[in-house]
């Protein structure tokens, strides 16, 4: 999940720098929605064989569009396969190898959601990643969980700081 979260700061760099993927709109009142605007970057850790790595994404002020992917490769080097057929999947990320944030809301200064389902190397089965955070300043931490069929599979943490301002 790490991982998960480590690819999630890099493809949301490489969205700004590219085309730019359908954003996620941000659920939430104004108050809670400015509390996340800038650009964020992070890590993740724990998880299922002790995924790991950076993530990131950005919410322009003013706005209630999010913009971020994830690119998750697990501790053996298999890459992970979203659970979608590739030219539906191709319809909403920059690469086959991205996962979409699915759903974000924030509400005061915490913040939760979730990623599209995908197709884990460690069993072979379709599971989705849920994710909750507070916000601290310019600091957003919290913890993850990735479910499959039956139930939790694994558990984690997340941390980011902003980074900088969107534009």
């Amino acid at each position: 999940m790490k991982r998960l979260l480590g690819t999630l700061a890099f493809v949301a760099l490489a969205a700004c720098a590219s085309q730019p993927a359908p954003p996620v709109i941000l659920q939430g009142d104004a108050v809670s929605r400015a509390w996340l605007a800038g650009v964020w970057n992070g890590e993740y850790w724990g998880g299922a064989g002790g995924r790991h790595g950076s993530l990131g994404f950005t919410l322009q002020s003013g706005t209630d569009s999010l913009y971020g992917d994830v690119t998750m490769i697990d501790p053996a080097g298999n890459t992970i396969r979203p659970a979608d057929p590739a030219e539906a999947h191709r319809l909403h990320v920059h690469g086959a190898q991205q996962l979409r944030i699915d759903f974000v809301v924030a509400r005061a200064d915490s913040v939760q959601g979730r990623l599209e389902p995908y197709v884990a190397p460690d069993c072979q089965c379709t599971v989705s990643t849920v994710f909750f955070g507070q916000v601290r300043g310019n600091t957003l931490s919290g913890t993850f969980e990735t479910h499959d069929a039956r139930g939790v599979r694994a558990r984690g943490f997340w941390e980011m700081t902003r980074t900088g301002s969107a534009r």
